[in-house]
């Protein structure tokens, strides 16, 4: 772990939010943020009511004080606006209730991403904004000229809500918009994107790199600074045996293994095996899968969970079609 540069000063404020199925992550995300960071950090995880089991909390709290990572936990209450929406569950409208109770400058990343070192430079834009700055977001290429409300994919979108550099001061009052708002795909995204499209300053991409986007990019960055796992499948989903395909090939999915590695390797024993292990077994099965165009991966992950180790056969098989399988998505690319 490398020194830290902040020795008296207090610690920057990360803060992200988790439900039941995404606890094993959250400690990966939380590891490599904390381990690739120059100044100290403060957690903040916030949980919608009854989605977080009291088990899982307590759990997570043992393993994050072992591992030396300062945290707390916030219970937020449960709004039925706060829909499920495919694979996105309630959980993400959660960064507007943070937002509004941390005034302070902060940066909210999503659980579903993992760091390397330089992310935390983004405090730089976050603590001194530019007249009118509101919201510190990653660029995001070419984006449709559509405005967010006319948009009908979250890819037209101007900028994605999964990193946002909050600077101090308030913030817009995000729910008399999602009254007025028609239901959209990716609710969340939309309300974000109207409320602060014209307020925001950008950071570059590699602070927000959305794997479905790594095709599309010009250069990939070998470490992205945060690099985002967007869509319905995730690399926590993808049975052990299958890894080494990602590693042999560069998958974007090896730094997300690589900090996994890690973060298991700086726990005893007695607590990989009495805690951790169990919350991995669990974050295996977690997602539903199907063949809608957009869970068509989750759906072979789970293909690949249930056969063991015949999956060898689907990746085989799969060889000749790898070029069909984008790059930053699936391993079997690499098959």
């Amino acid at each position: 772990m490398m020194a830290k540069k902040s020795a008296g000063t207090p610690p920057r404020i990360v803060v992200g939010a988790i439900d039941d199925n995404m606890v094993y992550p959250l400690l990966v995300w939380a590891w490599s943020l904390h381990h690739t960071s120059e100044t100290d950090c403060r957690f903040v995880i916030g949980h919608l009511a009854g989605t977080l089991s009291d088990h899982n909390r307590s759990t997570l709290g043992q393993l994050l004080d072992f591992m030396g990572i300062e945290h707390e936990f916030r219970a937020l209450p449960f709004d039925n606006r706060f829909i499920t929406q495919g694979h996105i569950s309630p959980t993400t409208f959660a960064k507007f209730v943070l937002a509004d109770m941390i005034p302070t400058e902060h940066v909210w990343i999503d659980v579903d991403a993992v760091a390397s070192a330089g992310w935390d430079s983004i405090f730089s834009a976050i603590e001194k904004p530019a007249p009118g700055i509101e919201l510190i977001v990653a660029e995001r290429g070419v984006v449709s000229t559509a405005s967010s409300r006319m948009a009908t994919s979250p890819s037209d979108l101007a900028f994605n809500a999964g990193v946002l550099g909050w600077p101090a001061g308030p913030r817009r009052a995000w729910s008399e918009t999602l009254d007025s708002m028609a239901q959209v795909q990716t609710q969340e995204q939309h309300l974000f994107n109207d409320l602060y499209a014209g307020a925001v300053s950008k950071v570059p991409e590699s602070f927000n790199t959305l794997t479905y986007r790594i095709d599309t990019l010009k250069e990939l960055p070998q470490l992205p600074h945060i690099l985002h796992f967007a869509g319905a499948h995730k690399p926590w989903q993808l049975p052990k045996r299958f890894r080494k395909c990602c590693y042999s090939h560069g998958c974007p999915w090896s730094l997300w293994f690589s900090a996994e590695t890690n973060m298991q390797a700086s726990l005893p024993p007695h607590l990989r095996a009495s805690l951790l292990h169990p919350l991995q077994r669990a974050a295996l099965r977690s997602g539903q899968g199907g063949w809608a165009p957009e869970q068509r991966g989750l759906g072979l992950l789970s293909v690949l969970q249930k056969v063991g180790p015949f999956g060898w056969l689907l990746v085989i098989a799969a060889k000749p079609f790898r070029a069909l399988i984008p790059r930053g998505t699936h391993p079997l690319h690499y098959s």
